[in-house]
């Protein structure tokens, strides 16, 4: 009896660690050492570069507000550009690579034909499946 117990117990205990090991395991993220400029820049770049879904059960109620993201998204990164571009001007002359392959990495993410031909792709779809227009350009 006492031996079904302690097995029982161990069981309960190693059936513990592991699904805390789990949730701590997917709840582990990865984080920059030292965030700077530099780094928001990329990682709004980054963010930014996210396409929406358009398939068969795609919602024209919010077809709207995907073409504002969508537009927002493209202006982020045409803003975020000049300033990579000055970033890795200064990283190449202060004789950091490692960093300046990083930037010129997002640089080339950011400039990718193959992303803004999705991003317009996307549009289009939306634009013809919910009969909405793409929202006019904010003014400057």
């Amino acid at each position: 009896m006492l031996k079904k117990v302690l097995v029982s117990s161990a069981i309960a205990v190693a059936a513990g660690a592991l699904s805390f090991g789990a949730s701590a395991i997917a709840d582990a993220s990865p984080s920059s050492s030292a965030p700077t400029a530099n780094h928001a820049v990329a990682n709004s770049t980054a963010q930014a570069t996210r396409v929406p879904r358009v398939g068969q059960k795609f919602n024209c109620a919010n077809a709207d507000k995907v073409l504002a993201r969508i537009q927002k998204g493209e202006a982020g990164i045409n803003a975020g550009l000049p300033k990579l571009t000055v970033a890795l001007t200064k990283a190449q002359a202060a004789g950091h690579p490692r960093r300046a392959a990083r930037l010129q990495k997002v640089i080339t993410r950011a400039k990718s034909a193959a992303f803004m031909a999705r991003l317009d792709k996307v549009s289009q779809k939306i634009e013809t499946q919910c009969h909405v227009a793409a929202p006019a350009p904010p003014a400057p």
